[in-house]
């Protein structure tokens, strides 16, 4: 799973290192993780591993890691997501989102001859 949250980017997944009901959350920047340990309270080491795809990562309990997107989902006050996450100090970081909505958009128009709502 992919995800984009006003905390960052994060990429969860169940692998080789987790046992049942662990989940492992992958980040491309340390200060993601960082700030979804410090909103949600928990308590665990960021596992750093340079030649990894992702170089952060973090493992929580599948019970954790629902609670938090969960609580994400249910605190969506924004109107343009954008927006709401991108400050003055993270240029790069807004600029990387914005390429991955480029690319997005790009998807969505190159499949819209199968959009069966058609364009009117």
């Amino acid at each position: 799973m992919w995800i984009f949250t006003r905390q960052g980017f994060f990429s969860a997944v169940h692998d080789d290192y987790c046992n049942e009901g662990e989940i492992m959350v992958r980040a491309r920047i340390i200060d993601d993780l960082e700030r979804l340990l410090e909103k949600t309270g928990i308590e665990a080491d960021i596992l750093v591993i340079r030649n990894a795809d992702y170089r952060f990562m973090v493992k929580l309990s599948v019970e954790q890691w629902t609670d938090y997107v969960a609580g994400e989902a249910a605190s969506i006050d924004y109107p343009n997501f954008k927006n709401a996450i991108i400050t003055k100090s993270e240029r790069e970081r807004a600029s990387a989102y914005m390429r991955c909505w480029e690319a997005m958009y790009q998807f969505q128009e190159a499949n819209a001859q199968s959009n069966h709502w058609g364009d009117e």
